[in-house]
């Protein structure tokens, strides 16, 4: 399953910025890939896993 990606994601998709998150404007690493949020947008993994950030806990989910 591929997962739900909102209008301003695929945007920036189609902008050539798939590989960049959409939080703080990095490209995604080896280490620290992109994920896409429960709310359509791609973002660093660390983004949703760190307690600290707004992004913590929305990481969709595969299935």
């Amino acid at each position: 399953m591929a997962g739900w990606i909102r209008l301003g994601q695929q945007q920036r998709d189609h902008e050539g910025l798939r590989n960049v998150c959409a939080a703080d404007g990095y490209p995604g690493t080896e280490d620290d890939p992109l994920v896409k949020t429960t709310d359509g947008w791609r973002v660093h993994l660390s983004d949703t896993t760190d307690p600290n950030n707004g992004f913590y806990g929305l990481q969709q989910t595969e299935g």
